[in-house]
């Protein structure tokens, strides 16, 4: 829709969408009529709307209905929320015969018990068209117009009335839009209906008669209303005019006229209006437009939810399709061999988790079934590990038993240190009051770098004395988590560069051979300021990083977020709902990955950067804990698509985190809550597990990739590896999770369809094959699925537990086939579904 200052609006359309719907949280528009038909639905709040002389309230969940070139105006009372939609008459013209001898008279709030029902249907079909909208899903366009229509269909059946007068004469359109214009242009001066007369040559009682009768207003009523709405406008967002002042400014005669116009329009003071409406006064704000004001979209998308039907699984009903991806796989192309380096890392939270003990029968499991070789996690240096306190006299005392604990457990399992080194010790922090996380870790640079830089050398001279130089030598020292960000180092740049310096030759005096890595930072925070200025101060003092951590979370407002004073609450409050809306924004773009890694890796070598490691130290879907999403087979396509269509890309996919026992917040009591991990409590392995498990078993040679599958070769036959993915929907990106809740999470995602892959395998070799299946999807491999199944129990017995596990693993089919002259594979998945088959030789 296109406002202008002009009273009258030419709604513009385009080809896909011949009709306008947007969301407004609306303050006054002046008098105006278009050419199209209007609807409003009221979501919230209190509206008063006139319709030539006739005046309507409108209260939450009332739809008005305005017919073409009919002048109205409408005027918001309180805060509210409404959604418009802008119907054009030719688009009418074409799918309705004889429209344009139909008038609707169509109002909820006089609409008797009889249009109760048919109400009711409008209200469904419009809460539908704006979900659609929003959500933006295949062939979204289409079923807007299906729903519009019925829409019609409704009106045309319940509330169609004759033509009536109170439509604009269109025979007088070209000079009531003169006459208009010229008002907009002048209507800071001292304007009046003798001067508008002698340009029309008109007698001034002739024109009188026809702007009172065209427009539902005289000529003075008609002019107070566009300096008011313009004074308004001011008035939201000038701090440094008086109310005297902009009321003279746009025309008023003095500050009288405009308080009595205003009063009388609004029902309060502007002194009154400006508090209630405007921003914080010491906020500089971006200037919109007085008509709508700013509001939370997604809280407007919140509310159409109660307005929808849903099926008994509480989720909207819709039909998938099907699509059918067809090559064909050339198996004896030599390919390229594969180092899957994504198992090289996995990680957890603190360092003092990896002593709890279920967090270390996670990381048994995990070793079992999808071998890692590094465990990354921070806090070496917390509290809770007990490294460092100094005694009655200020001396330090060190103690390494818990880190001793931890790294003969590690050890032991096949998984070595991937230390990040941090935080600080709190008898070493130069300022106690700076923290972060439920569990607490220091932030502030240390009171002396010295000091510092003692634990440091005794830290490593302890390691290297009980596990050996070699062994040290091997592990990777991370320094500190995302010191960009004011939650995580509270110290200035130079201070953290020099902290950084001091480490750095700290170690390299004790070996060459430590792997000391930079910082930790995240890649899809887009200025990128911090690594440029970290990466020049390392080149100018010769301490460049041996390797290169990197870490995404897919939010496009991260950079606002993490900036806040909010930031530290977020981890620090159960439930944080209250932040929920702050961190919307996660990013539409379902390869935001693959081309967030194309631009660090390309902003690398600008840098001469390219011949070092770079590793993925953290990555999730997203930075929230308790994001209900996670717990579902959603996570299993999310990371099995990122992994394979970035293979070897790096050296290293740290997915953030394995396990939901993770003390960054307060743990929840429920099983499923949105933790990041892949293992829930009580060791119950998620379909993100799943998912790592299929993925250790591709081979070592890339045969072929294409859009949802991969085939590899190696241990003895052939991998395919086929995968659904579904990104979320427009809506649920904007942060509106109102359409999931705890036993329904699957409605926030869009293009859902089933795939079905049709490979022609060529050259496969003859013979006899043992063929395995493995298929993650909601029925096996997901034990979010199967604990709603189960009827979602609060709390879990043993045997319920038990019962989860056993029944959450993978499909696991197995067949014996004889093959000859090559075979057609098919692989049929649903939504967020994974499946790996395994074509292994028999050899008799």
């Amino acid at each position: 829709m296109v406002l202008t200052n002009s009273i009258f609006e030419l709604i513009e359309t385009n080809d896909t969408l011949p009709f306008d719907v947007s969301l407004h949280s609306v303050n006054y528009v002046p008098s105006h009529w278009h050419n199209s038909v209007e609807i409003i639905f009221v979501l919230s709040g209190h509206l008063e709307v006139t319709v030539g002389s006739q005046n309507h309230s409108l209260m939450e969940g009332d739809v008005l209905l305005i017919n073409q070139c009919h002048v109205h105006e409408v005027i918001g009372l309180d805060m509210n929320i409404i959604a418009t939609f802008l119907i054009p008459v030719s688009y009418l013209k074409e799918h309705i015969a004889g429209i344009e001898s139909l008038n609707f008279d169509c109002h909820s709030g006089t609409a008797g018990s009889d249009k109760r029902s048919a109400m009711n249907h409008m209200r469904q079909l419009l809460a539908e068209i704006v979900l659609l909208k929003y959500k933006r899903g295949e062939a979204y366009e289409l079923e807007m117009q299906v729903r519009m229509l019925g829409v019609f269909t409704t009106l045309i059946k319940q509330f169609k009335v004759q033509v009536a007068s109170g439509a604009m004469n269109e025979k007088y359109m070209e000079r009531m839009l003169r006459i208009i214009s010229y008002i907009d242009d002048h209507y800071k001066e001292a304007i009046s209906l003798q001067t508008l007369a002698e340009r029309e040559y008109l007698s001034v009682p002739y024109l009188s008669k026809f702007f009172s009768e065209n427009i539902g207003l005289n000529f003075q009523s008609y002019v107070t209303s566009i300096r008011l709405k313009n004074t308004v406008e001011d008035l939201l967002h000038q701090d440094d005019m008086s109310i005297a002042d902009l009321a003279q400014t746009h025309g008023f005669p003095n500050a009288k006229s405009f308080y009595a116009a205003f009063k009388n329009r609004y029902h309060m003071t502007p002194n009154e209006y400006r508090r209630q409406y405007r921003p914080d006064l010491h906020e500089k704000k971006e200037k919109s437009s007085s008509n709508y004001l700013a509001f939370n979209q997604s809280s407007a998308l919140g509310i159409i939810n109660k307005y929808l039907k849903r099926s008994q699984s509480n989720e909207l009903e819709q039909v998938e399709s099907l699509e059918c991806i067809s090559n064909v796989v050339d198996l004896s192309v030599a390919g390229s061999s594969l180092r899957h380096t994504w198992n090289n890392l996995i990680t957890i939270g603190k360092a003092k988790e990896g002593l709890h003990a279920d967090v270390q029968q996670h990381l048994r499991y995990v070793q079992q079934y999808c071998r890692f070789r590094y465990l990354r996690f921070h806090g070496i240096f917390d509290d809770a590990m007990m490294v460092y306190k100094e005694d009655e006299n200020g001396q330090p005392v060190y103690n390494f038993r818990f880190v001793d604990q931890l790294f003969d457990f590690l050890l032991s399992i096949g998984l070595k240190p991937f230390v990040e080194l941090g935080f600080m010790p709190s008898a070493l922090a130069s300022d106690r009051s700076k923290t972060i996380f439920y569990k607490v870790s220091y932030i502030s640079p240390p009171r002396s770098i010295d000091r510092w830089c003692q634990l440091i050398e005794v830290f490593i001279r302890h390691c290297i004395s009980r596990y050996g130089k070699t062994e040290v030598e091997s592990w990777k020292f991370e320094f500190w988590n995302e010191p960009e960000l004011e939650a995580f180092w509270s110290g200035s740049d130079a201070e953290y560069m020099d902290l950084y310096l001091r480490t750095y030759e700290t170690m390299k005096s004790i070996s060459t051979e430590l792997q000391i890595g930079a910082p930790g930072c995240i890649i899809t925070l887009h200025s990128g300021q911090f690594s440029q200025k970290f990466f020049a101060f390392c080149r100018e003092r010769s301490c460049l990083p041996d390797f290169i951590p990197i870490h995404f979370y897919p939010h496009d407002n991260l950079e606002n977020i993490v900036q806040t004073k909010h930031f530290e609450e977020f981890y620090k409050l159960d439930p944080y709902r209250k932040l929920l809306e702050e961190f919307q924004g996660i990013s539409p773009n379902p390869d935001y990955l693959k081309d967030m890694l194309n631009k660090e890796l390309k902003r690398l070598d600008e840098q001469d950067l390219s011949g070092r490691e770079v590793y993925l130290t953290e990555w999730n879907s997203t930075a929230y804990h308790r994001e209900l999403t996670n717990d579902t087979l959603y996570k299993a396509a999310y990371i099995v698509k990122n992994i394979v269509e970035n293979l070897d890309r790096i050296d290293g996919f740290g997915y953030w985190v394995l396990s939901d026992n993770i003390e960054e917040t307060a743990a929840s009591a429920q099983l499923f809550h949105g933790g990041l991990g892949l293992i829930a409590q009580h060791g119950i392995p998620k379909s993100a597990m799943y998912a790592y498990q299929l993925l250790a078993k591709l081979g070592n040679r890339l045969i072929t990739q294409g859009d949802g599958y991969t085939v590899t070769a190696g241990e003895g036959g052939y991998q395919i590896l086929t995968y659904n993915y579904c990104h979320f929907d427009d809506l649920y990106a904007l942060g509106d999770t109102s359409f999931i809740n705890e036993k329904s999470r699957y409605n926030g995602f869009k293009d859902e369809k089933t795939l079905k892959f049709i490979l022609d395998l060529k050259d496969l070799p003859n013979g006899k094959y043992k063929v395995i299946t493995h298929t993650i999807s909601r029925r096996h491999g997901s034990s979010y699925d199967k604990w709603v199944e189960m009827g979602a129990p609060d709390s879990l017995t043993k045997e319920d537990v038990a019962y989860l596990k056993d029944n959450s693993h993978p499909r696991r089919h197995v067949q014996s086939l004889e093959i000859e002259g090559g075979m057609t594979f098919v692989s049929t998945l649903d939504p967020h579904g994974v499946e790996l088959t395994e074509l292994l030789f028999v050899y008799e």
